[in-house]
């Protein structure tokens, strides 16, 4: 009997710590808005950054951080931070409005490769949620086709086992199309990993040494891929495909 209650006032206390902190996080976040609205961007910055010490991070919340940044004019910092968001949610048209602003402000105007249209179209739907989000759709789907399985084995009714065959086939068909854009997602989550530049300026080198030729020179917030990394220099892919080096203390992983 004791150890009955010594582990329910474990649980109760592990509750009421999370509970605790929940509370806490959530006031934080409502003074860090509060600093915010009053101008007091630094301070609003602070607060944000609070929170994400306690290892909690939102789409808002880095949201929020960005238009902080953007207040005070330190471009970088904004673009790293609704791109944060929009790795959390892909699709806010208010993130990527604000994005946008952010990136007319940059140095570089760098223009992408042209996309193939079905690519295109393919991404775009991969997108429309994150690849977690698509495998919870997978297997829901997985379910459907189990119990619409079932009905149409065990229906005596030529009608309904006919109504279960066809909606088992577009059930399969929904499944496998969550199942590709889930693993679509999951791979460019993995393997295309991003960085921003937050030096002022640094060199692209065609190696990873200071002796190499200088490509060009790029500047602050500009996005770039990052390929490989080489003790202090990265290997880069522009938008337009160029690649090279530069130093590793330049940019800020996202």
């Amino acid at each position: 009997m004791k150890n009955i209650i010594a582990t329910i006032n474990i649980m109760l206390m592990f509750f009421t710590s999370i509970l605790s902190a929940q509370v806490n996080v959530e006031n934080i976040f409502s003074r860090a808005n509060e600093l915010y609205n009053k101008g007091d961007y630094i301070e609003a910055i602070n607060n944000y950054k609070e929170i994400i010490k306690n290892d909690l991070h939102s789409a808002e919340l880095y949201y929020n951080l960005g238009n902080s940044y953007y207040k005070i004019d330190s471009i970088a910092s904004s673009i790293y931070y609704y791109e944060k968001a929009i790795q959390l949610n892909p699709n806010d048209s208010e993130i990527l409005d604000n994005l946008e602003l952010a990136n007319n402000s940059l140095v570089d105007e760098i223009d992408p490769i042209t996309t193939p249209l079905i690519e295109s179209i393919f991404n775009r739907v991969s997108n429309i949620f994150y690849f977690e989000t698509w495998g919870y759709i997978s297997i829901f789907f997985s379910f459907l086709i189990v119990a619409l399985f079932l009905s149409y084995y065990f229906s005596n009714n030529s009608k309904a086992k006919r109504t279960a065959f066809i909606l088992l086939c577009i059930s399969a068909i929904f499944m496998l199309a969550s199942l590709t854009n889930g693993n679509n997602g999951y791979n460019s989550y993995i393997n295309n990993e991003y960085a921003i530049i937050y030096s002022y300026e640094t060199d692209l080198k065609t190696e990873p040494n200071f002796r190499s030729e200088t490509l060009f020179m790029l500047h602050e917030g500009t996005k770039v891929q990052v390929m490989e990394t080489y003790n202090n220099w990265i290997k880069i892919r522009l938008v337009n495909g160029q690649i090279g080096y530069i130093q590793l203390i330049d940019v800020k992983i996202l």
